[in-house]
């Protein structure tokens, strides 16, 4: 639990330094992005604070501060999920050698739970961090996404409150054999009925 909490205070540390010391919007970028700002979202741009990176066209300084932001937050989110994913790997692992010293249910829902969690992993790498890479970087490549991209991220992250519990549902046994029961129960409740009104 220590170890945990000393990795989630150097997570955000690294993340706060990143963002502070590299990627705080500078006099120059403020001035250079100040017109398309303006118009996409009506707003001053060295009225907010921001993180900016300028990729080309700028300073030497400014370029290098900019890539290596970039780099470093793109390095730090892939290597927490690349962490992940390995644990969950070595745990599966583990479980299957344990399986002969706890009850095959048992091991079982323990596995289960770990797809789960996998899976509920996996959902936001595509809804909420591959966005975010792609509109981080996608000024290096002269591509403008304008405003379109925070409409279709804003239906991606709606969608994923419905997405999460139904692949939980889906994941584990317990709740798919719930709602298949369920289904049946009201099915033959309804088919019940239909024969007690049909009979005299």
């Amino acid at each position: 639990m220590t170890l945990s909490a000393g990795i989630l205070f150097l997570y955000t540390y690294a993340w706060h330094a990143i963002n502070v010391y590299l990627g705080d919007a500078t006099l120059e970028t403020r001035k250079y992005i100040k017109e398309d700002f303006n118009r996409v979202f009506g707003l001053e741009s060295m009225e907010v604070n921001r993180i900016t990176c300028l990729y080309k066209e700028g300073t030497e300084n400014t370029v290098i501060r900019s890539w290596t932001a970039s780099t470093l937050c793109m390095t730090i989110s892939t290597f927490s999920i690349c962490a992940f994913l390995i644990i969950a790997y070595m745990i599966m692992k583990k479980l299957n050698r344990l399986t002969d010293k706890m009850s095959r249910k048992t091991s079982n829902l323990q596995i289960d739970l770990l797809r789960a969690l996998i899976v509920q992993t996996v959902i936001p790498i595509f809804i909420s961090f591959l966005p975010c890479v792609f509109g981080l970087f996608s000024p290096a490549f002269n591509l403008d996404l304008g405003r379109p991209i925070n409409y279709v991220e804003v239906i991606a992250l709606g969608a994923f409150a419905f997405c999460d519990p139904v692949a939980i549902v889906i994941c584990l046994p317990v709740f798919r054999t719930r709602i298949t029961c369920q289904g049946k129960s009201l099915k033959h409740r309804g088919f019940s009925n239909g024969i007690e009104t049909a009979v005299p």
